[in-house]
């Protein structure tokens, strides 16, 4: 497991990010990783402190410019040395112990795009706390989406994806901030590119803040962000946007 670059997106995840550090490392000795921080807390500091600590090439960037998640998901793309790369969360609501089940369909020429999906038999959510709202949600843009995209797709905003460099850069999303999720693929089944899903661990987020609130903030900010997720891939599917 090695020739490859894992981008991981920050956002004021100080708490955490050594224990992510740790844990990607150990999970993919060799591989590349490149860290993208847009937030204003210490989580650059400390990523580069941890990389001299262990002579790690951990390549550590403040993203002056960040204007949302996928923002800083394209500079890691521009960045990596490799042409297969794995987005990872630094908040550990995904578990670095399955990246190397999510690179293998790419190494072996199997994939073009790989889902870590939560929503398949064999998941392991022993440790996620399960929200209502979120997971209906989730329920109904997977089964629409996946009528638009024109095959099942188990978990279409899922944080954790793999795929290849020719692959990325012909879907060639355009979303900055969150929406790029489903963009990555709908675009990428709409173009035919091979796309492989593999049940992945999945906890509650382990440091920061959820960005949907809780109780009835939750709830309203669940269903503006569903209706412009299912919006967006409308667009697409239209060849609108």
């Amino acid at each position: 497991m090695k020739n490859f670059t894992i981008i991981i997106s920050t956002f004021n995840e100080e708490e955490t990010i050594r224990e992510c550090l740790d844990r990607v490392r150990a999970s993919a000795p060799e591989a590349e990783i490149i860290l993208i921080h847009g937030g204003r807390d210490r989580t650059a500091e400390e990523a580069r402190d941890w990389g001299k600590e262990r002579s790690d090439p951990i390549r550590v960037f403040n993203n002056y410019g960040d204007s949302g998640k996928a923002h800083a998901i394209k500079v890691g793309i521009t960045l990596a040395s490799y042409p297969i790369m794995l987005q990872f969360d630094a908040d550990l609501q995904f578990a670095p112990e399955d990246i190397p089940r999510m690179i293998e369909p790419l190494m072996d020429g199997r994939a073009d795009l790989v889902i870590g999906s939560r929503f398949m038999e064999g998941v392991d959510k022993s440790g996620y706390q399960s929200s209502f709202f979120r997971d209906k949600g989730n329920t109904f843009l997977n089964r629409y989406i996946s009528f638009l995209a024109g095959q099942s797709i188990s978990d279409v905003t899922t944080g954790m994806k793999s795929w290849n460099k020719k692959a990325i850069w012909d879907i060639d999303f355009k979303d900055n901030r969150f929406v790029y999720e489903m963009e990555i693929v709908v675009r990428g089944a709409l173009k035919g590119y091979r796309i492989i899903q593999i049940p992945v661990i999945y906890l509650s987020r382990q440091g920061g803040a959820s960005g949907h609130g809780t109780g009835l903030t939750e709830f309203f900010s669940i269903i503006r962000t569903g209706f412009l997720i299912a919006l967006r891939a409308t667009m697409i599917r239209c060849n609108l946007w």
